[in-house]
């Protein structure tokens, strides 16, 4: 007969909690930094200490039973409440200096930061940001980890399933064509004027920015209409090697506005820019719900947001008629 008295440490919660929303053993140890086969027997203790199955295992990928559904609700009431807590006493320990670690891109870390920080260090002169320059994946995994207290990246860069997060919006960033410094778009008004142009190779030379998502899908799909003799000439996973070679005359790429500035002085990639059809990239924070309310994450997040509403964007032509042709 089942011991009545359930004795479930947090400890298995977070493990739970985690696996239920990784969805697999192996994506949970990585996040957690645990071996799997403990992750595993975590799991198995765990049910045996309910008297029920918490997960459906797949070949592939785990689902929640009604029971882990039921529990999944219930962890995340608990661990969040327990953080809440923790954080809050960490606030009256003796000269213990608070610390925020934040993953961004690059591109955003080094034109949004400085200035938020600046305003988060008048309220909180003592603060120390530990700065992460990862994707919106490893982002999303280390809030998940708890190992993130917030996370700045594109929103279309997420699942919008993501519910564990409050979420502000920070600015709008708009995707634009660079070119080389040399070349200019304008007096080139169809395919037949880019085939005649001495720049014709230079501009069907495409520097592709591995985005990994359904964004990448439609960035190639944008490069078949508007020019269809064009080929991919490089992939990067960095918009400032793409920027690097478009600079150095080797092709074209497209790109957040933001990624063409080198920093807040105004210094930008010695290249020309143009305005496109491309929906925009909208720049948001995510944070654990139970740090909302709670100093220095509060002043940290209101800095995010003053920074974005003043956000300079390097200027960008106009829309030439070459690449008025897309429809998206």
């Amino acid at each position: 007969m089942k011991n009545e008295n359930i004795g479930i440490t947090l400890h298995q919660l977070k493990i739970f909690w985690t696996v239920a929303q990784a969805s697999s053993f192996t994506k949970a140890s990585k996040i957690l930094g645990l071996a799997q086969p403990s992750l595993s027997q975590q799991i198995s203790k765990l049910e045996d200490e309910v008297g029920s199955l918490l997960f459906k295992r797949g070949r592939s990928k785990m689902s929640l039973t009604e029971a882990g559904l039921f529990l999944q609700r219930r962890s995340e009431i608990v661990l969040s409440g327990v953080e809440e807590t923790m954080v809050g006493l960490r606030q009256f320990g003796s000269g213990q200096k608070g610390l925020i670690s934040v993953g961004l891109l690059s591109s955003v870390a080094r034109n949004l930061l400085p200035a938020a920080s600046e305003k988060l260090s008048k309220k909180f002169p003592d603060i120390e940001l530990d700065i992460l320059e990862i994707s919106p994946a490893e982002a999303i995994d280390l809030l998940y980890g708890r190992q993130l207290s917030v996370a700045v990246l594109a929103e279309d860069s997420i699942a919008k399933s993501i519910l564990s997060f409050s979420k502000s919006y920070l600015f709008e960033d708009p995707y634009v064509l660079a070119v080389p410094k040399n070349i200019s778009l304008e007096n080139i008004k169809n395919l037949d004027d880019l085939k005649k142009s001495k720049e014709s190779r230079v501009l069907n030379n495409i520097i592709q920015f591995e985005f990994g998502n359904q964004h990448k899908k439609r960035i190639e799909e944008w490069f078949t209409s508007v020019l269809p003799d064009s080929r991919v000439f490089a992939k990067t996973r960095t918009y400032e090697v793409a920027l690097s070679m478009v600079q150095s005359g080797r092709g074209v790429a497209i790109v957040p506005a933001l990624a063409a500035r080198l920093g807040g002085k105004k210094i930008d990639f010695d290249v020309n820019l143009y305005k496109t059809n491309l929906p925009q990239r909208k720049i948001i924070s995510l944070i654990p719900s139970q740090y909302v309310r709670i100093e220095p994450y509060k002043s940290f997040i209101d800095a995010l947001v003053e920074t974005g509403k003043n956000m300079k964007l390097p200027k960008a032509r106009a829309v030439p008629i070459i690449l008025e042709s897309l429809s998206v």
